[in-house]
C-alpha cells in the first residue's frame, strides 16, 4: 500500500513539473482550427508548457476580460476590441495585427458554384445563418454585406443567429439552415467536407476584418505569454494562417484602424 502511494506521489510530482507553466488563451472562433495547429507547434517547441485555449465570440471575450477572466492572451477577429482593452488599461502589450479574415457564403444543401448573393432570395433558401452581429465581428460584417448588397430588409425574416462564427458554421454543416455567411478559415479546415459549396464574398461589400491580439493585463507577469507573443509573429505561424485562408494585413489596412 505504501509503495503504491509512493509511486502515485512520484507520478503526480512528475506531472506537475512537466507542465510547470500554463497559458490561457481566449481566441476568436474563426481561429478554431488554425490555432490548434499553432498551439501544437508551440507546445512541441516548449514541452514545459500546457496551453489551454477557449474559442468563442470576440465581443464576449472582451466583456469577460473586463470582468476579470484570467486569460493571458486575447485574439480578436476585430482589432478594435483589443484596442478598446488597451485604452482601458487591460493590456500589457501593444495591439498586434496578426491576420485579415475573409467571408464566404456557404451551403451544404444548395450548389453555389454559379450563384451570387442574391441567390439567397430564392425559395430554396428558407433559413440563412450569420453570427450574432451584437458581439461577433463576422456577424457584424455579414450584416454589412447583406445591407450593401441591398438584401438585408428582404432577408431579415430568414436570418438565424449563431452565437459565434464557428457555431454558425455548425448550423450550416448540420443542415439546420440552408446557407450562411462564415469565415473562410473554417471552410479551409479538415472539418469541412467535399459536400460544401461556397463563394468568396468581395471585400468591397464590408469593412476590413483586420484581426489583432494582446497580452492581457493578467498575462503581463507570465513569461510564457511573452514567448507565445513572439512566436505568433514568426514565419511558421504566418504560414499556418495562410494555409487556413487568412491574409497578411497590409499597412494600409492597419493604418485605417490606427493599428
Amino acid at each position: 500500500m505504501r509503495l503504491k502511494l509512493f509511486f502515485s506521489l512520484i507520478t503526480l510530482f512528475f506531472h506537475l513539473n512537466v507542465y510547470a507553466e500554463e497559458l490561457l488563451i481566449a481566441a476568436a472562433s474563426d481561429l478554431k482550427f488554425a490555432m490548434r495547429d499553432i498551439v501544437s507547434l508551440f507546445e512541441t517547441a516548449n514541452p514545459d508548457v500546457a496551453v489551454k485555449t477557449s474559442f468563442g465570440s470576440s465581443g464576449k471575450f472582451l466583456t469577460q476580460i473586463r470582468n476579470g477572466a484570467p486569460y493571458d492572451l486575447y485574439f480578436s477577429a476585430d482589432i478594435s476590441f483589443p484596442q478598446q482593452l488597451k485604452a482601458m488599461g487591460y493590456s500589457s502589450s501593444a495591439v498586434v495585427p496578426y491576420a485579415k479574415g475573409r467571408l464566404v457564403l456557404l451551403s451544404y444543401k444548395n450548389d453555389l458554384s454559379n450563384g451570387q448573393l442574391d441567390s439567397l432570395l430564392h425559395a430554396d433558401f428558407e433559413r440563412i445563418a450569420i453570427a450574432n452581429p451584437r458581439h461577433a465581428p463576422y456577424g457584424m460584417r455579414a450584416k454589412e454585406v447583406l445591407v450593401q448588397a441591398g438584401l438585408w430588409t428582404q432577408l431579415t425574416s430568414k436570418i438565424i443567429y449563431g452565437d459565434s462564427v464557428s457555431h454558425t458554421a455548425q448550423l450550416i454543416v448540420n443542415q439546420h439552415v440552408d446557407a450562411g455567411i462564415v469565415a473562410l478559415s473554417l471552410v479551409k479546415s479538415a472539418w469541412n467536407s467535399s459536400r460544401a459549396s461556397y463563394i468568396l464574398i468581395p471585400e468591397t461589400l464590408h469593412s476590413p476584418l483586420l484581426q489583432g491580439f494582446i497580452v492581457t493585463q493578467h498575462g503581463g507577469d507570465n513569461p510564457t505569454a511573452w514567448r507565445f507573443h513572439s512566436f505568433m509573429q514568426s514565419g511558421e505561424v504566418a504560414k499556418i494562417l495562410t494555409e487556413y485562408g487568412f491574409e497578411t494585413p497590409n499597412q494600409e489596412a492597419i493604418s485605417a484602424v490606427g493599428g
